[in-house]
C-alpha cells in the first residue's frame, strides 16, 4: 500500500520500493476458507485504506495489535456495504 503505487501502471511492471508504505502478508495460521487473490482483486484500495485507518484506530483505542489479516476481512465487508448502499439508490 503506498500512494500512488498503482498509477499508470501495468502488471508486468516493477515497483519502487521507496514508495511501499506498507505490506500486509497471510501467515499459514490466518489463512481462512476464501480466495484472498480473488477478494483483492474487487476491493478497491480507497476500502483497504478505509479499512486500515478503523484497525489503526481500534489498535490505539484498545491498546492492543490486530492481526494484519483482519484488514482483508474488513475490507470486504465495507466494499461489500458500499455494494448494497449503492444498489439501494440505483
Amino acid at each position: 500500500m503506498g500512494r500512488g503505487l498503482g498509477f499508470k501502471q501495468r502488471p508486468e511492471n516493477i515497483i519502487d520500493e521507496n514508495l511501499i508504505e506498507k505490506r500486509f502478508f497471510l501467515s499459514s495460521s490466518d489463512k481462512e476458507d476464501f480466495s484472498v487473490s480473488q477478494l483483492l482483486t474487487n476491493i478497491s484500495l480507497e476500502d483497504i485504506r478505509v479499512a486500515n485507518k478503523i484497525l489503526n484506530y481500534a489498535e490505539d483505542i484498545f491498546n492492543t495489535n490486530v492481526s494484519d489479516s483482519k484488514i482483508i476481512t474488513l475490507s470486504d465487508h465495507i466494499h461489500s456495504a458500499l455494494e448494497r448502499y449503492n444498489s439501494v439508490l440505483s
